[in-house]
C-alpha cells in the first residue's frame, strides 16, 4: 500500500529572521525548533514556539511568523500521497506531542541521515517522518476540533450523523444512549451496531472521546477553571471529571493544562 506522506527534503537551518515572513510555505513542512524562539500566527492563533517545540505549515494556509531570538531549527519538507487510498489530516500550526520525547529522538536520528542519499537511509527517513505525522494526527484529532476529516465526516449514515451531532451539541447535558436513541430515532441495538461498523467505537465510547476532546481544548486554549470545564463537559463533579480525564489521558486536568497551554 502507498504510503500517506511523500518526503521531498530535511533541511537544518540558522535564522536571524525567517525568509518567507507572511503568507504560505511552497511545500507541506514540519520544522522543529532546536534553538531560539519565534513567533507565529496561522488560522487566527497566535503563539509562540521556543526550543523543542513543532509547528506544520501547509501549502496553502496563510501565516505571520518573526524570530524573537535567532534560531536553529530542521525542516521536513512533505507532501500527502496522491496514490494513497486514504488521507491522513495532520493539524496546522504549534502542535503539543504527547510524547515530545519520541519526537525529538526522530529528529535527532533526521540529523544524522540528513546528508545521506542511499535508498536505505530515505527509505528510514520515510519512516520516521510518517511516524512523527501519524503521532500529531492521533493525538491532535482529539485535542482540537479544527484538525482534518474524521470518520464521523466520512460516513454516510444518516442516523451515525443525526447521533453524532446530537452528541456534540449536548456534551455538556447528561448523555444516556436512550436519550441518544431518541434524539437519533433508534434503538440502542441498532445503535451501537452502526456506531462500531462506521466509527469502530460503542456510543459510550464516542462520547467519552468527545468529552475528552472537548476538555483537552478548553484545557489548553482557554483560561476557564477545572469546574467550569468539567460542567462544559457534562460532568457534575470535579473529583470524577479529574478521575476520568487522568483515566483516559495519564495526566490530570492541572498537570495537562501546565504541559499543554
Amino acid at each position: 500500500m502507498k504510503k500517506p506522506f511523500i518526503l521531498i527534503g530535511c533541511k537544518k537551518r540558522q535564522r536571524n529572521e525567517f525568509k518567507i515572513q507572511e503568507g504560505v510555505q511552497p511545500t507541506y513542512a514540519l520544522l522543529y525548533l532546536t534553538k531560539g524562539s519565534f513567533f507565529l500566527n496561522i488560522k487566527g492563533k497566535e503563539t509562540t514556539l521556543h526550543a523543542g517545540d513543532c509547528a506544520i505549515f501547509y501549502d496553502d494556509v496563510d501565516f505571520r511568523r518573526s524570530v524573537i531570538e535567532p534560531i536553529t531549527f530542521i525542516i521536513l519538507q512533505f507532501q500527502p500521497n496522491p496514490s494513497c487510498p486514504f488521507r491522513i489530516p495532520v493539524p496546522v500550526g504549534k502542535v503539543d506531542f504527547l510524547n515530545p520525547d519520541r519526537v525529538r529522538d526522530s529528529i535527532h536520528k533526521y540529523e544524522a541521515l540528513m546528508d545521506s542519499d542511499d535508498p536505505r537511509s530515505i527509505y528510514y527517513m520515510e519512516h520516521l517522518l510518517e511516524d512523527i505525522l501519524l503521532q500529531a494526527y492521533a493525538e491532535n484529532l482529539s485535542t482540537d476540533p479544527s484538525v482534518g476529516t474524521s470518520s464521523v465526516e466520512a460516513t454516510h449514515d444518516v442516523t451515525v450523523i443525526r447521533a453524532t451531532g446530537y452528541i456534540r451539541e449536548n456534551l455538556d447535558k447528561r448523555l444516556t444512549i436512550e436519550t441518544v436513541c431518541h434524539a437519533s430515532g433508534t434503538n440502542p441495538s441498532t445503535l451501537n451496531f452502526k456506531f462500531r461498523k462506521e466509527l469502530a467505537t460503542s456510543v459510550g465510547g464516542y462520547i467519552t472521546a468527545e468529552r475528552m476532546k472537548r476538555a483537552k481544548f478548553m484545557l489548553s486554549n482557554t483560561t476557564h477553571t477545572i469546574r467550569d470545564i468539567a460542567a462544559a463537559c457534562g460532568f457534575d463533579s470535579v473529583y470524577y471529571f479529574s478521575s476520568a480525564f487522568h483515566k483516559y489521558n495519564g495526566l490530570s486536568p492541572t498537570e495537562y493544562r501546565k504541559q499543554f497551554r
